[in-house]
């Protein structure tokens, strides 16, 4: 359904809606049929025996309609600049910005596009959301936005067209086609399907701006099956970047979680993406945690300390995309379960969550640029207690700072930790950004490390 700027806020608020409410129930599907599989996750750490560089960034998530009220935009681009973050990644509607055949209206989004340029915000737009003129007949879910183009020349006008307009936006970084489309919720369509719809749009945006990246639709989780489908039909050359998604401990089995989701499929996803296509960098473009009832802020605010540092020691993992900046209002109605009001890092009406400022605090330490994950440079050793499952990262950054988190998911252990490249002074954080001088430091050992079970210490060691 498409959004007209002349409807009243309400409506539009009832449009934002939609790019939600079905996300509870395309998660759980995908996971429950995961579950089938023989690529569940075996419980393993992920390895710690190499020393990896790479460029790392980070980008945060939220999604406006067309008519959304630019003023209340403009807080949320406050708060994001107070994260540390320069990068949004939104939806773009086709349904919004071309409402019937030929109709395109890019009044409002030139001037949303302005407004981010005005805040040093960059754009990774999303381009989905069929119009019910323009689709498939799709099958009896009762929607139409997730349909696949019935006319796919219309299609590529328009991804032509958006594009054209925003080509003089230098801010508009790349442009992802589709959403989630290894979900029947997000894409009701075939596999062949989309890649027509992925390869049409590709030479619609590289013949109105060359200088645009291309991703592929960021998919549910690491699906190897899928992304080879797409690779041996020779879809890698018209995007890229190859994102996934992962929700670990929210729409999971309890036995998938942060520290084992990299698991036996992802292993040959990244294979896959190596040897049948053409080594395109890997983003977790979104990511996240709901703090729902009976889940605290604090699990929240640890959730992501371990995920981020867990994804990003990885030797393949470059990006991680927040997902999002504020909870879903309790008025609006989603489809499946309450986790779709519970994602934000700050609620409804912006006021932060604790993990709005360990976010502020993870790209602070992390997000500069080249990032060295050295976990094996780093050795743990219980000084007191008895461990029960303890992990370690470590990332060395180009100005000589080491970054260490060190947390035990079951048990209350005193630990020591010694480095291989010695430091000067040692600082300890608080997962809300504050920050003290570590005094059990000796140049190469942090001491008496006293852990509580599933908290994230978090360190910095300055050269």
């Amino acid at each position: 359904m498409a959004i007209d700027a002349r409807r009243t806020s309400d409506a539009i608020s009832a449009a934002v809606c939609r790019r939600a409410i079905f996300r509870g129930c395309a998660v759980l599907l995908i996971w429950s049929w995961i579950a089938g599989c023989s690529v569940l996750p075996q419980s393993k750490e992920i390895s710690l025996s190499h020393n990896v560089t790479k460029n790392v960034s980070f980008s945060i998530l939220e999604d406006y309609d067309k008519g959304q009220d630019l003023r209340e935009i403009a807080k949320d681009f406050q708060l994001i600049k107070e994260l540390g973050i320069d990068v949004l990644r939104c939806s773009l509607g086709w349904d919004d910005y071309e409402p019937s055949p030929g109709q395109y209206d890019f009044a409002w989004l030139h001037d949303f596009v302005r407004l981010a340029a005005a805040y040093d915000i960059k754009l990774r737009p999303y381009i989905g959301y069929t119009p019910l003129w323009a689709g498939s007949a799709g099958s009896a879910d009762g929607v139409d936005w997730n349909n696949p183009p019935g006319d796919y020349e219309a299609w590529h006008r328009f991804v032509y067209e958006i594009v054209s307009a925003l080509r003089d936006y230098p801010n508009v970084l790349s442009y992802e086609i589709y959403n989630e489309q290894n979900a029947q919720f997000w894409w009701d369509g075939s596999i062949e399907e989309y890649q027509r719809t992925l390869r049409l749009g590709a030479f619609a945006i590289r013949a109105a701006n060359p200088n645009a990246q291309i991703l592929m639709g960021g998919l549910v989780f690491p699906d190897h099956d899928w992304l080879r489908s797409m690779l041996e039909s020779g879809h890698a050359r018209h995007y890229d970047i190859t994102p996934f998604h992962a929700y670990p401990e929210t729409w999971t089995d309890s036995d998938v979680v942060v520290e084992n989701y990299l698991n036996a499929g992802y292993r040959a996803f990244v294979h896959d993406n190596a040897t049948l296509g053409e080594a395109e960098p890997i983003w977790i473009n979104e990511m996240g945690f709901a703090a729902t009832p009976g889940k605290s802020e604090v699990e929240q605010a640890n959730w992501w300390a371990r995920a981020v540092s867990t994804f990003l020691a990885d030797a393949h993992i470059e990006h991680i995309g927040v997902y999002e900046l504020k909870d879903l209002p309790l008025d609006k109605e989603a489809i499946g379960d309450d986790k779709n009001y519970y994602l934000g890092i700050t609620r409804a009406d912006r006021t932060r969550k604790l993990a709005f400022h360990t976010v502020a605090l993870l790209t602070d330490l992390l997000s500069v640029g080249e990032l060295t994950s050295a976990g094996s440079e780093a050795s743990v050793t219980v000084s007191e207690g008895n461990a029960g499952e303890l992990h370690r990262r470590l990332f060395k950054r180009a100005d000589g700072k080491q970054v260490l988190f060190v947390y035990d998911k079951q048990a209350d252990p005193t630990v020591t930790v010694k480095l291989q490249t010695p430091g000067k002074t040692a600082f300890k954080y608080e997962l809300n950004g504050a920050i003290t001088k570590y005094a059990a430091f000796d140049g190469s050992t942090l001491s008496d490390i006293r852990l509580a079970a599933g908290q994230v210490a978090i360190f910095r060691i300055d050269p």
